[in-house]
Protein backbone atom coordinates (compact mmCIF):
# COMPACT_ATOMS: atom_id res chain seq x y z
CA UNK A 1 0.00 0.00 0.00
CA UNK A 2 1.39 3.37 -0.96
CA UNK A 3 1.74 5.91 1.82
CA UNK A 4 0.01 9.22 1.24
CA UNK A 5 2.06 12.21 2.40
CA UNK A 6 -0.04 15.25 3.24
CA UNK A 7 0.96 18.80 2.36
CA UNK A 8 1.29 19.55 6.02
CA UNK A 9 3.65 16.61 6.51
CA UNK A 10 5.73 17.70 3.54
CA UNK A 11 5.94 21.21 4.89
CA UNK A 12 6.91 19.90 8.31
CA UNK A 13 9.73 17.85 6.78
CA UNK A 14 11.04 20.82 4.84
CA UNK A 15 10.88 23.16 7.83
CA UNK A 16 12.37 20.57 10.20
CA UNK A 17 15.46 20.53 8.04
CA UNK A 18 16.01 24.19 8.82
CA UNK A 19 15.65 23.74 12.54
CA UNK A 20 18.99 21.91 12.84
CA UNK A 21 21.24 24.82 11.90
CA UNK A 22 21.25 28.17 10.16
CA UNK A 23 23.42 26.70 7.40
CA UNK A 24 20.42 24.66 6.25
CA UNK A 25 18.21 27.69 5.72
CA UNK A 26 18.53 27.15 1.98
CA UNK A 27 16.57 23.88 2.41
CA UNK A 28 13.41 25.98 2.45
CA UNK A 29 12.46 27.05 -1.08
CA UNK A 30 12.72 30.84 -1.15
CA UNK A 31 10.29 32.88 -3.20
CA UNK A 32 11.99 34.94 -5.88
CA UNK A 33 12.46 38.65 -5.34
CA UNK A 34 9.76 40.59 -7.20
CA UNK A 35 9.92 44.23 -8.25
CA UNK A 36 7.17 46.75 -8.96
CA UNK A 37 7.04 48.98 -12.06
CA UNK A 38 8.62 51.81 -10.08
CA UNK A 39 11.61 49.62 -9.22
CA UNK A 40 10.68 49.00 -5.60
CA UNK A 41 10.95 45.51 -4.20
CA UNK A 42 7.61 43.80 -3.58
CA UNK A 43 6.84 42.22 -0.20
CA UNK A 44 3.84 39.89 -0.11
CA UNK A 45 1.64 39.56 2.95
CA UNK A 46 -0.46 36.41 3.25
CA UNK A 47 -3.72 36.95 5.11
CA UNK A 48 -6.57 34.73 6.24
CA UNK A 49 -9.31 37.21 5.43
CA UNK A 50 -9.31 40.96 5.02
CA UNK A 51 -6.24 42.81 6.19
CA UNK A 52 -6.58 45.29 9.05
CA UNK A 53 -7.48 48.83 7.92
CA UNK A 54 -4.70 50.11 10.17
CA UNK A 55 -2.10 48.08 8.25
CA UNK A 56 -3.56 49.20 4.93
CA UNK A 57 -3.35 52.82 6.08
CA UNK A 58 0.24 52.32 7.17
CA UNK A 59 1.31 50.96 3.78
CA UNK A 60 0.09 54.19 2.15
CA UNK A 61 3.10 56.00 3.62
CA UNK A 62 6.20 56.25 1.38
CA UNK A 63 8.08 52.99 1.88
CA UNK A 64 11.24 51.53 0.36
CA UNK A 65 9.17 48.62 -0.92
CA UNK A 66 5.70 47.91 -2.21
CA UNK A 67 3.34 45.78 -0.14
CA UNK A 68 0.97 43.36 -1.84
CA UNK A 69 -1.63 41.46 0.19
CA UNK A 70 -2.72 37.97 -0.86
CA UNK A 71 -5.98 36.91 0.78
CA UNK A 72 -5.91 33.12 1.08
CA UNK A 73 -9.36 33.04 2.64
CA UNK A 74 -11.79 35.10 0.55
CA UNK A 75 -15.52 34.75 1.04
CA UNK A 76 -16.60 31.14 0.70
CA UNK A 77 -13.15 29.68 1.43
CA UNK A 78 -12.60 27.71 4.64
CA UNK A 79 -9.52 28.04 6.81
CA UNK A 80 -8.62 24.44 5.95
CA UNK A 81 -8.73 25.16 2.21
CA UNK A 82 -6.72 28.35 2.70
CA UNK A 83 -4.10 26.51 4.77
CA UNK A 84 -3.72 23.82 2.12
CA UNK A 85 -3.17 26.44 -0.58
CA UNK A 86 -0.61 28.31 1.52
CA UNK A 87 1.18 25.03 2.29
CA UNK A 88 1.34 24.20 -1.43
CA UNK A 89 2.73 27.63 -2.31
CA UNK A 90 5.41 27.31 0.36
CA UNK A 91 6.41 23.83 -0.87
CA UNK A 92 6.62 25.05 -4.48
CA UNK A 93 8.90 27.98 -3.61
CA UNK A 94 6.15 30.59 -3.94
CA UNK A 95 6.04 31.45 -0.26
CA UNK A 96 4.68 34.82 0.80
CA UNK A 97 7.08 36.93 2.83
CA UNK A 98 4.86 37.79 5.80
CA UNK A 99 1.94 35.95 7.42
CA UNK A 100 -0.96 37.82 9.01
CA UNK A 101 -3.35 35.31 10.57
CA UNK A 102 -5.57 34.53 13.57
CA UNK A 103 -3.37 33.44 16.49
CA UNK A 104 -4.53 29.81 16.44
CA UNK A 105 -3.76 29.61 12.70
CA UNK A 106 -0.43 31.35 13.22
CA UNK A 107 0.36 28.85 15.96
CA UNK A 108 -0.18 25.97 13.55
CA UNK A 109 2.64 27.35 11.37
CA UNK A 110 4.78 27.98 14.43
CA UNK A 111 4.39 24.32 15.39
CA UNK A 112 5.30 23.28 11.84
CA UNK A 113 8.53 25.28 12.09
CA UNK A 114 7.52 27.54 9.20
CA UNK A 115 8.07 30.87 10.98
CA UNK A 116 11.32 32.82 11.24
CA UNK A 117 12.70 33.58 14.71
CA UNK A 118 12.52 37.38 14.90
CA UNK A 119 15.02 37.78 17.75
CA UNK A 120 18.10 37.44 15.46
CA UNK A 121 16.55 39.92 13.00
CA UNK A 122 15.90 42.29 15.88
CA UNK A 123 19.51 42.00 17.04
CA UNK A 124 21.02 42.39 13.57
CA UNK A 125 18.80 45.02 11.95
CA UNK A 126 17.36 46.97 14.89
CA UNK A 127 14.02 48.70 14.50
CA UNK A 128 12.73 47.14 17.71
CA UNK A 129 14.44 45.98 20.88
CA UNK A 130 13.29 43.60 23.57
CA UNK A 131 13.19 46.44 26.08
CA UNK A 132 10.63 48.36 24.02
CA UNK A 133 7.93 45.73 24.59
CA UNK A 134 5.77 45.31 27.65
CA UNK A 135 7.74 42.44 29.27
CA UNK A 136 4.77 40.13 29.74
CA UNK A 137 3.67 40.71 26.16
CA UNK A 138 7.06 39.67 24.82
CA UNK A 139 6.96 36.60 27.04
CA UNK A 140 3.49 35.72 25.76
CA UNK A 141 4.67 35.97 22.15
CA UNK A 142 7.75 33.82 22.72
CA UNK A 143 7.60 30.09 21.97
CA UNK A 144 10.47 27.79 23.04
CA UNK A 145 12.83 30.75 23.29
CA UNK A 146 12.02 32.10 19.82
CA UNK A 147 9.89 35.04 18.72
CA UNK A 148 7.80 33.73 15.78
CA UNK A 149 5.43 36.69 15.54
CA UNK A 150 4.62 40.13 16.95
CA UNK A 151 1.39 41.98 17.61
CA UNK A 152 0.68 45.70 17.91
CA UNK A 153 -2.15 45.73 20.49
CA UNK A 154 -4.49 43.49 22.47
CA UNK A 155 -7.49 43.40 24.82
CA UNK A 156 -7.44 42.12 28.40
CA UNK A 157 -10.48 40.50 30.04
CA UNK A 158 -10.62 40.11 33.81
CA UNK A 159 -13.08 40.73 36.66
CA UNK A 160 -13.33 43.16 39.57
CA UNK A 161 -15.10 43.35 42.93
CA UNK A 162 -15.60 46.26 45.29
CA UNK A 163 -12.80 46.23 47.82
CA UNK A 164 -15.24 46.80 50.66
CA UNK A 165 -16.62 43.29 50.01
CA UNK A 166 -13.44 41.27 49.37
CA UNK A 167 -10.57 43.31 50.79
CA UNK A 168 -7.44 44.00 48.80
CA UNK A 169 -5.55 40.80 49.61
CA UNK A 170 -7.56 38.66 47.17
CA UNK A 171 -6.28 40.08 43.90
CA UNK A 172 -6.26 37.25 41.36
CA UNK A 173 -8.01 34.76 43.51
CA UNK A 174 -7.88 30.99 43.16
CA UNK A 175 -10.90 28.81 42.30
CA UNK A 176 -11.06 27.76 45.95
CA UNK A 177 -11.24 31.39 47.09
CA UNK A 178 -13.93 32.21 44.54
CA UNK A 179 -16.02 29.24 45.67
CA UNK A 180 -15.58 30.21 49.33
CA UNK A 181 -16.68 33.79 48.67
CA UNK A 182 -19.70 32.50 46.79
CA UNK A 183 -20.75 30.29 49.69
CA UNK A 184 -20.19 33.04 52.27
CA UNK A 185 -22.13 35.76 50.40
CA UNK A 186 -24.92 37.49 52.33
CA UNK A 187 -28.41 36.40 51.40
CA UNK A 188 -29.80 38.31 48.44
CA UNK A 189 -26.38 39.05 46.97
CA UNK A 190 -25.42 37.65 43.56
CA UNK A 191 -21.97 36.33 42.70
CA UNK A 192 -22.09 37.57 39.13
CA UNK A 193 -24.77 39.17 37.01
CA UNK A 194 -26.36 36.51 34.81
CA UNK A 195 -27.10 39.19 32.24
CA UNK A 196 -23.36 39.63 31.70
CA UNK A 197 -21.80 36.22 32.13
CA UNK A 198 -22.82 32.80 33.41
CA UNK A 199 -21.19 31.44 36.54
CA UNK A 200 -19.77 28.39 34.72
CA UNK A 201 -18.19 30.47 31.97
CA UNK A 202 -16.64 32.83 34.52
CA UNK A 203 -15.33 30.07 36.78
CA UNK A 204 -14.05 27.66 34.14
CA UNK A 205 -12.36 29.87 31.54
CA UNK A 206 -8.86 30.09 32.96
CA UNK A 207 -9.04 26.70 34.66
CA UNK A 208 -9.63 25.08 31.27
CA UNK A 209 -6.63 26.92 29.81
CA UNK A 210 -4.42 25.59 32.59
CA UNK A 211 -5.44 22.00 31.82
CA UNK A 212 -3.77 22.06 28.39
CA UNK A 213 -0.02 21.70 27.83
CA UNK A 214 0.72 22.80 24.26
CA UNK A 215 4.44 22.21 24.58
CA UNK A 216 3.95 18.50 25.20
CA UNK A 217 0.62 18.19 23.33
CA UNK A 218 -1.21 16.83 26.37
CA UNK A 219 -4.21 17.79 28.49
CA UNK A 220 -5.64 16.74 31.84
CA UNK A 221 -9.18 17.78 32.72
CA UNK A 222 -10.00 14.65 34.71
CA UNK A 223 -7.10 14.98 37.15
CA UNK A 224 -7.42 18.70 37.85
CA UNK A 225 -9.75 20.84 39.92
CA UNK A 226 -11.79 21.39 36.74
CA UNK A 227 -14.10 18.56 37.82
CA UNK A 228 -14.69 20.05 41.30
CA UNK A 229 -15.40 23.53 39.94
CA UNK A 230 -17.73 22.14 37.27
CA UNK A 231 -19.62 20.22 39.97
CA UNK A 232 -19.89 23.43 42.02
CA UNK A 233 -21.30 25.34 39.04
CA UNK A 234 -23.87 22.60 38.40
CA UNK A 235 -24.97 22.67 42.04
CA UNK A 236 -25.25 26.49 42.09
CA UNK A 237 -27.15 27.53 38.95
CA UNK A 238 -27.30 31.23 38.21
CA UNK A 239 -30.73 32.72 38.81
CA UNK A 240 -32.50 33.62 35.62
CA UNK A 241 -33.14 37.33 35.23
CA UNK A 242 -35.76 38.74 32.94
CA UNK A 243 -34.11 40.40 29.97
CA UNK A 244 -35.33 43.80 28.92
CA UNK A 245 -37.32 43.78 25.68
CA UNK A 246 -35.74 46.68 23.79
CA UNK A 247 -37.61 45.82 20.60
CA UNK A 248 -41.09 46.42 22.04
CA UNK A 249 -40.30 49.03 24.72
CA UNK A 250 -41.12 52.71 24.34
CA UNK A 251 -38.41 55.37 24.27
CA UNK A 252 -39.37 56.41 27.80
CA UNK A 253 -39.13 52.84 29.09
CA UNK A 254 -35.73 52.37 27.44
CA UNK A 255 -34.43 55.61 28.95
CA UNK A 256 -35.65 54.61 32.41
CA UNK A 257 -34.05 51.18 32.05
CA UNK A 258 -30.68 52.59 30.96
CA UNK A 259 -30.69 55.15 33.77
CA UNK A 260 -31.63 52.60 36.43
CA UNK A 261 -28.51 51.94 38.53
CA UNK A 262 -29.88 48.54 39.53
CA UNK A 263 -29.64 47.23 35.95
CA UNK A 264 -26.04 48.12 35.11
CA UNK A 265 -22.62 48.18 36.62
CA UNK A 266 -21.29 46.59 39.79
CA UNK A 267 -24.15 46.96 42.25
CA UNK A 268 -23.83 46.33 45.97
CA UNK A 269 -26.05 43.28 45.43
CA UNK A 270 -23.47 41.81 43.06
CA UNK A 271 -20.00 40.60 44.04
CA UNK A 272 -18.11 40.24 40.74
CA UNK A 273 -18.21 42.23 37.53
CA UNK A 274 -16.58 41.16 34.20
CA UNK A 275 -14.17 43.86 33.09
CA UNK A 276 -12.39 44.51 29.79
CA UNK A 277 -9.39 46.83 29.39
CA UNK A 278 -9.06 47.98 25.80
CA UNK A 279 -6.62 50.88 26.18
CA UNK A 280 -6.56 54.05 28.25
CA UNK A 281 -9.43 55.76 26.50
CA UNK A 282 -12.60 57.52 27.52
CA UNK A 283 -14.55 54.29 27.20
CA UNK A 284 -12.47 52.69 29.95
CA UNK A 285 -12.96 55.77 32.12
CA UNK A 286 -16.73 55.63 31.67
CA UNK A 287 -16.75 51.90 32.32
CA UNK A 288 -14.83 52.37 35.55
CA UNK A 289 -16.98 55.31 36.56
CA UNK A 290 -20.35 53.88 35.58
CA UNK A 291 -19.73 50.34 36.74
CA UNK A 292 -17.82 51.09 39.94
CA UNK A 293 -18.96 54.63 40.77
CA UNK A 294 -15.39 55.60 41.68
CA UNK A 295 -15.35 53.14 44.54
CA UNK A 296 -12.09 51.36 45.26
CA UNK A 297 -11.98 47.99 43.53
CA UNK A 298 -9.97 44.81 43.73
CA UNK A 299 -9.08 43.00 40.51
CA UNK A 300 -10.07 39.51 41.58
CA UNK A 301 -9.59 38.23 38.05
CA UNK A 302 -10.87 35.04 36.49
CA UNK A 303 -10.24 32.20 38.99
CA UNK A 304 -6.80 30.82 38.24
CA UNK A 305 -4.29 28.53 39.92
CA UNK A 306 -1.44 30.57 38.46
CA UNK A 307 -0.85 33.74 36.51
CA UNK A 308 -2.95 36.84 36.85
CA UNK A 309 -6.49 35.62 36.28
CA UNK A 310 -6.81 37.46 32.98
CA UNK A 311 -7.40 36.47 29.37
CA UNK A 312 -5.62 38.34 26.61
CA UNK A 313 -7.58 38.27 23.41
CA UNK A 314 -7.53 39.77 19.98
CA UNK A 315 -10.03 40.68 17.37
CA UNK A 316 -9.53 40.83 13.63
CA UNK A 317 -7.53 44.04 13.66
CA UNK A 318 -4.97 42.80 16.19
CA UNK A 319 -3.79 39.54 14.63
CA UNK A 320 -0.05 38.80 14.91
CA UNK A 321 2.45 39.27 12.09
CA UNK A 322 5.28 36.84 11.40
CA UNK A 323 7.90 36.32 8.70
CA UNK A 324 7.78 32.99 6.88
CA UNK A 325 11.02 31.07 6.38
CA UNK A 326 10.54 31.23 2.61
CA UNK A 327 10.81 35.03 2.67
CA UNK A 328 13.38 36.20 0.11
CA UNK A 329 14.43 39.34 1.99
CA UNK A 330 14.05 39.02 5.75
CA UNK A 331 15.74 42.37 6.39
CA UNK A 332 13.09 44.28 4.42
CA UNK A 333 10.28 42.16 5.85
CA UNK A 334 11.50 42.82 9.39
CA UNK A 335 11.74 46.54 8.64
CA UNK A 336 8.08 46.51 7.59
CA UNK A 337 6.82 44.42 10.52
CA UNK A 338 8.83 46.17 13.24
CA UNK A 339 8.00 49.68 12.05
CA UNK A 340 4.31 48.78 11.80
CA UNK A 341 4.26 47.52 15.40
CA UNK A 342 5.67 50.90 16.49
CA UNK A 343 3.25 52.83 14.29
CA UNK A 344 0.41 54.61 16.07
CA UNK A 345 -2.03 56.70 14.10
CA UNK A 346 -1.69 60.38 15.09
CA UNK A 347 -4.75 61.29 17.10
CA UNK A 348 -6.56 64.60 16.82
CA UNK A 349 -8.01 65.89 20.06
CA UNK A 350 -11.59 65.57 18.82
CA UNK A 351 -11.16 62.03 17.44
CA UNK A 352 -12.30 58.78 19.01
CA UNK A 353 -10.26 56.31 16.94
CA UNK A 354 -6.59 55.45 17.04
CA UNK A 355 -6.47 54.00 20.55
CA UNK A 356 -8.42 50.77 20.27
CA UNK A 357 -6.50 48.06 22.08
CA UNK A 358 -3.61 48.16 24.56
CA UNK A 359 -0.34 49.00 22.74
CA UNK A 360 2.45 46.46 23.21
CA UNK A 361 5.19 49.11 22.97
CA UNK A 362 5.94 50.94 26.23
CA UNK A 363 6.21 54.43 24.73
CA UNK A 364 2.88 54.09 22.92
CA UNK A 365 1.37 52.59 26.06
CA UNK A 366 2.52 55.63 28.06
CA UNK A 367 1.22 58.02 25.41
CA UNK A 368 -2.27 56.56 25.76
CA UNK A 369 -2.04 56.61 29.54
CA UNK A 370 -0.78 60.20 29.77
CA UNK A 371 -2.96 61.80 27.09
CA UNK A 372 -4.23 65.20 28.17
CA UNK A 373 -7.78 65.59 29.43
CA UNK A 374 -8.78 67.77 26.47
CA UNK A 375 -8.46 64.79 24.12
CA UNK A 376 -11.89 63.42 23.31
CA UNK A 377 -10.98 59.83 24.17
CA UNK A 378 -8.55 60.32 27.04
CA UNK A 379 -8.96 58.34 30.25
CA UNK A 380 -8.08 61.64 31.96
CA UNK A 381 -11.03 63.50 30.48
CA UNK A 382 -13.74 65.02 32.65
CA UNK A 383 -16.72 62.76 33.26
CA UNK A 384 -20.26 63.92 33.89
CA UNK A 385 -23.10 62.16 35.62
CA UNK A 386 -26.50 63.86 36.00
CA UNK A 387 -27.90 63.63 39.50
CA UNK A 388 -31.19 61.73 39.58
CA UNK A 389 -34.10 64.15 39.77
CA UNK A 390 -31.84 67.19 39.45
CA UNK A 391 -31.89 69.87 36.82
CA UNK A 392 -30.08 68.65 33.70
CA UNK A 393 -27.58 71.48 34.13
CA UNK A 394 -26.65 70.30 37.63
CA UNK A 395 -24.12 67.66 36.73
CA UNK A 396 -21.51 65.90 38.80
CA UNK A 397 -18.11 66.56 37.23
CA UNK A 398 -15.30 64.20 38.13
CA UNK A 399 -12.04 62.66 37.03
CA UNK A 400 -11.04 59.05 37.36
CA UNK A 401 -8.90 58.95 40.54
CA UNK A 402 -5.19 58.52 39.94
CA UNK A 403 -4.95 55.50 42.22
CA UNK A 404 -7.58 53.65 40.19
CA UNK A 405 -5.82 54.50 36.91
CA UNK A 406 -2.54 53.31 38.37
CA UNK A 407 -4.17 50.08 39.53
CA UNK A 408 -5.33 49.35 36.00
CA UNK A 409 -1.93 50.25 34.56
CA UNK A 410 -0.04 48.05 37.02
CA UNK A 411 -2.39 45.16 36.37
CA UNK A 412 -1.71 45.23 32.64
CA UNK A 413 2.02 44.94 33.33
CA UNK A 414 1.50 41.99 35.69
CA UNK A 415 -1.05 39.99 33.67
CA UNK A 416 -0.01 36.66 32.19
CA UNK A 417 -0.39 36.92 28.43
CA UNK A 418 -1.09 34.01 26.08
CA UNK A 419 -1.72 35.10 22.51
CA UNK A 420 -1.84 31.72 20.82
CA UNK A 421 -4.48 29.86 22.83
CA UNK A 422 -6.98 28.47 20.29
CA UNK A 423 -10.45 29.75 21.08
CA UNK A 424 -11.98 26.68 19.46
CA UNK A 425 -10.70 24.64 22.41
CA UNK A 426 -12.74 26.76 24.80
CA UNK A 427 -15.69 26.13 22.51
CA UNK A 428 -15.16 22.37 22.99
CA UNK A 429 -15.04 22.82 26.77
CA UNK A 430 -18.24 24.88 26.82
CA UNK A 431 -20.05 22.47 24.50
CA UNK A 432 -19.25 19.50 26.75
CA UNK A 433 -19.96 21.10 30.14
CA UNK A 434 -23.43 22.30 29.14
CA UNK A 435 -24.97 18.79 29.61
CA UNK A 436 -23.54 18.78 33.15
CA UNK A 437 -25.37 22.01 33.97
CA UNK A 438 -28.53 20.48 32.51
CA UNK A 439 -28.16 17.40 34.74
CA UNK A 440 -27.62 15.08 31.79
CA UNK A 441 -23.99 14.15 32.50
CA UNK A 442 -21.64 13.96 35.48
CA UNK A 443 -18.61 16.27 35.75
CA UNK A 444 -16.34 13.22 35.53
CA UNK A 445 -17.97 12.10 32.29
CA UNK A 446 -17.65 15.58 30.81
CA UNK A 447 -13.98 15.82 31.80
CA UNK A 448 -13.23 12.48 30.14
CA UNK A 449 -14.96 13.52 26.92
CA UNK A 450 -13.11 16.86 26.90
CA UNK A 451 -9.80 15.05 27.48
CA UNK A 452 -10.46 12.81 24.48
CA UNK A 453 -11.62 15.57 22.13
CA UNK A 454 -8.79 17.98 22.92
CA UNK A 455 -6.21 15.18 22.82
CA UNK A 456 -7.36 14.42 19.27
CA UNK A 457 -7.12 18.13 18.40
CA UNK A 458 -3.58 18.38 19.77
CA UNK A 459 -2.57 15.21 17.92
CA UNK A 460 -3.93 16.50 14.62
CA UNK A 461 -2.14 19.84 15.00
CA UNK A 462 1.22 18.36 16.00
Amino acid sequence: MKKIITLTAMLAVICAATACSSEKESSVPLNEVQYADDGRQVLTVASFGSITPKFSAYTQFPLDFKVEVVNYCPDGTTYEEASRQLDMDMIQGKSPDILFAPPEKMYNYIRKGAMTDLFPLMDEYGGLTRDEFLPNVLEGLTVDGELPAVIDSFFLSTAVAKTKFVGDEYENWTPEQAVQFYEDMPEGMEFIDAADEELAEYMLTNIACECIDFKNNTCDFSGSNFVDVLRFCAEHPVKERAKFDFEHASDTEITQYLEDDSTRGLRDEQLVFPFTIDGFNQGLAYQTYGNLNFEDFTIVGLPSNEGSGARAWRYRQTYPYGILKGCSDKESAWKLVSSYVKYRKPLEKNANDGTLGIPVIKTLFDNDYDRDEDYNNSINRELYKPERGANENDNLTSYLPQELKDKLRDYIFSAKIDFYFPNELLDIVEEEYQPVLAGERTPEQAAEIIDNRISIYLSEQS
